[in-house]
């Protein structure tokens, strides 16, 4: 059985409330900023598929997936509509033909770049009066709650 760690006073237990209505809040924010460029449509979660590909260059399916925490229905959807707007292309693996190897294409490489300093605005918006030492205290503290819950996952 768990046991529960309380931190002196009551009022400093943390609530996973707090951290998930932050991400949420975070994510509604954003979405709104890609909706006033409707130029670039693109919803957050498929940035976030663009993002992997422009730095990995090659991923499979599955890799995104795992990345982006998608399943592997959720991922296939988004792919058939990143397909459709010219964004990413997908080849099928030579050793492997039930698999695909997803690539961003030159106008996904585009997008990325007209959304990267969206995203750098947005984030310096939200992360305004943190220190970098109160930064990387938190993505510290983000980085252990994942692995802790990543063991049971």
């Amino acid at each position: 059985m768990a046991t529960l760690i309380q931190i002196d006073a009551p009022e400093r237990v943390l609530s996973g409330f707090k951290l998930e209505k932050t991400v949420k809040l975070m994510k509604l924010s954003f979405s709104r900023i890609l909706l006033m460029h409707p130029e670039i449509d693109v919803t957050v979660d498929q940035w976030v598929i663009l993002h992997f590909l422009y730095l990995h260059k090659t991923l499979s399916q599955q890799e995104l997936g795992d990345l982006a925490l998608k399943d592997a229905p959720t991922i296939t959807r988004m792919l058939d509509l990143m397909e459709a707007k010219a964004l990413v292309s997908r080849k099928a693996d030579k050793e492997d033909k039930r698999k695909f190897k997803i690539m961003i294409t030159s106008e996904g490489k585009e997008n990325h770049n007209k959304i990267q300093p969206l995203v750098d605005a947005f984030r310096s918006e939200a992360y305004a009066g943190l220190s970098d030492d109160q930064l990387n205290i938190l993505e510290i503290a983000l980085d252990t709650i994942f692995t802790n819950l990543s063991k049971s996952n």
